[in-house]
């Protein structure tokens, strides 16, 4: 009797396959709410009507729009990956905002008081006078130096996602040897809802306590804020030079605000994933290292000072702290 050719069995694979994930989607499609049903597609649609009334509607917008339209309408293995990463478009989207109203919000902007407390508290004695930490290592660059800390500080945000996407979806189903499966997944959507909760806790710093950061004192001293001053890549550009690329001198065509450098969420969002790393006994060592390494990037790469760093480390264990308080304790010992 004659086998059925390797084409004939791809194609009857291939048409199971698909019949498989049809039936899989009705049933899906049948559980969901009417709210559900067409809450994203209005959603989305309020969303691109907004931003052209305003004249901002981008094509990274549209892509947005439609990714979040794909993870909404296509099955359940999409849906869980949208009810995941959902705080991180929300995210997104009021950064995004912020470049429509930052100027009216924006309080007096500090341009010496960061630069001069890490002059005094980490100042560095040289034959040129006492520099910032920035400033010495602007005198002390290495193109290695700049390739390392330039792709942990172009993916810092992915690093994060892809942490907290390791215990919401795969420690979830194997645990831990600290922790149980069911306990991991009970907390770990609390770290991307973190994320949100701690850039927003950012974001509101930017406005009652705005500061330049140091590639702008660098450029333009220490007198009277310049708010037609354009965002930088800094010291970002020399990983753009080495490899030929111009992913920082983008990314920071598209920043909202220049004077958002305190607190530093570059060094937040690592030492949040630490917390979480040691609370569920995974990816430690990584998680510290990545903690560390931001914490170098931000001032090698003449992005924050110090004080920036220090001040962002804080509200990570703010958000952290509070995010775990343990309420039926603390009920308790109240009453």
């Amino acid at each position: 009797m004659d086998q059925p050719d390797s084409s004939s069995q791809i194609v009857a694979s291939t048409r199971s396959t698909v019949m498989g994930w049809v039936q899989s989607w009705v049933h899906w499609w049948s559980q969901q709410s009417r709210l559900l049903k067409i809450l994203p597609i209005s959603s989305v649609a309020a969303y691109w009507s907004a931003l052209w009334l305003v004249g901002g509607l981008r094509m990274d917008h549209v892509n947005i729009g439609l990714a979040t339209l794909a993870l909404s309408y296509l099955g359940r293995p999409a849906w869980s990956f949208l009810i995941f990463i959902f705080p991180g478009i929300l995210t997104v989207t009021i950064y995004d905002s912020m470049r429509f109203y930052s100027d009216s919000l924006r309080g007096m902007i500090r341009i010496a008081e960061p630069y001069l407390f890490d002059k005094k508290f980490f100042g560095i004695p040289t034959a040129q006078g006492v520099l910032t930490p920035n400033e010495w290592l602007q005198l002390h660059t290495h193109w290695s130096l700049d390739l390392i800390s330039g792709f942990f500080y172009l993916l810092f945000v992915a690093i994060f996602v892809g942490i907290s996407a390791y215990f919401y979806f795969w420690s979830t189903r194997r645990g831990t040897r600290k922790c149980s499966a069911v306990k991991i997944k009970i907390e770990s959507p609390r770290m991307m809802w973190g994320f949100l909760w701690l850039n927003l806790l950012g974001y509101t710093t930017y406005y009652w306590y705005p500061a330049a950061p140091p590639w702008y004192v660098a450029a333009h001293g220490l007198g009277p804020a310049d708010l037609s001053v354009q965002a930088s890549a800094a010291g970002c550009l020399r990983f753009d030079q080495l490899l030929g690329t111009h992913f920082f001198t983008e990314m920071y065509g598209r920043a909202a605000d220049v004077f958002g450098a305190i607190p530093s969420l570059h060094v937040a969002y690592p030492l949040l994933a630490v917390f979480f790393a040691f609370r569920f006994g995974a990816l430690r060592a990584f998680s510290v290292f990545f903690y560390a390494i931001m914490c170098f990037s931000a001032v090698y790469l003449n992005h924050h000072y110090m004080l920036d760093i220090l001040w962002g480390s804080a509200y990570a264990v703010l958000i952290y702290g509070l995010m775990n308080m343990d309420y039926a304790g603390l009920k308790r010992r109240v009453v």
